[in-house]
């Protein structure tokens, strides 16, 4: 009832923010609902209705948290808070997208819907001024911004979601001798290749753990910052063209460049240089759990 809310065109829809990309938000509501239920059950209410006191008090409350998130996304708040919100220009565009790329990525660690969405975008208007130049000139060599969202973060940071959470898969496949994280890592290789993250965020977990959220930071950035390399020097066209919502994360760069090979084995190349990042914390938090008692979970 909280994240049904008045999307574009006036239509319904499921604010993504909310959902998976706002763990942190549901397990609070959560706990808001169960503790409300729990406070009447304390009070022994006698009669078959004692349920329906909570169940509206919670109804009130989701209907009050729905109007105050609506209002909060108006037209008008929104274009109040854009107007104070940093945006980048030619000459800051690098750390800017890099910035908000981590911090996505720690919100994410957080449970938190971070400033960059799952997908990629093409309407704002550098990606348009982006594709402009590749239909006009053939190419997309010289972009005039390459340092965007879709040319850094989802093109080359954003391999399996969040973290670039497919190398830690393979990590944990080759590195972990954990039944859990094997049997969580096999189960989530399907979603992840689609850059669904959700399953490992929580299976493993993820979310809140100190010792993956270095990975978890350093990955994406390294990703980013040898991508940016590249096209500063101008080795490698930028990713303009409009890629289809669910691309596997491998494949988006390579397709939002039209097919240039150089990119994919690139692409290739920093998966596995992540999973040597991942490696040696995966190493570490197997014997972290060995040590507390699960040896009973090696698949010795």
């Amino acid at each position: 009832m909280i994240s049904y809310q008045t999307g574009s065109r006036g239509r319904l829809v499921f604010n993504p923010t909310l959902m998976g990309q706002g763990l942190l938000i549901a397990l609070i509501v959560g706990y808001v609902c169960g503790r409300v239920i729990v406070t009447f059950e304390r009070n022994q209410l006698a009669g078959p209705y004692q349920v329906i006191r909570p169940l509206l008090i919670i109804l009130l409350l989701s209907v009050l948290a729905n109007l105050f998130i609506s209002f909060l996304r108006s037209p008008q708040v929104q274009t109040f808070i854009f107007s104070i919100t940093p945006h980048p220009v030619q000459g800051n565009a690098f750390p800017y997208v890099i910035g908000m790329g981590l911090l996505t990525d720690l919100l994410s660690w957080l449970a938190i819907g971070g400033p960059y969405t799952a997908s990629p975008t093409f309407t704002d208007p550098p990606a348009l001024a982006n594709l402009n130049h590749a239909l006009k000139a053939g190419t997309a060599y010289n972009a005039p911004f390459k340092y965007t969202a879709t040319t850094l973060f989802h093109s080359f940071a954003n391999f399996g979601g969040n973290g670039v959470i497919l190398a830690l898969i393979i990590a944990i496949f080759i590195f972990s001798k954990r039944k859990k994280f094997l049997t969580v890592a096999r189960w989530s290789t399907f979603p992840a290749i689609f850059n669904n993250n959700y399953a490992m965020m929580l299976g493993v977990p993820i979310l809140y753990n100190p010792i993956l959220l270095i990975p978890f930071l350093l990955a994406p950035l390294v990703n980013m910052c040898v991508v940016a390399l590249f096209l500063a020097l101008n080795w490698l066209p930028a990713a303009v063209y409009p890629v289809p919502s669910g691309t596997p994360g491998p494949l988006i760069g390579f397709i939002g460049t039209n097919g240039n090979w150089l990119v994919l084995v690139l692409g290739i190349v920093l998966i596995a240089i992540d999973v040597l990042l991942y490696a040696p914390f995966v190493k570490l938090y197997d014997r972290l759990n060995e040590n507390a008692g699960d040896k009973h979970e090696t698949t010795d």
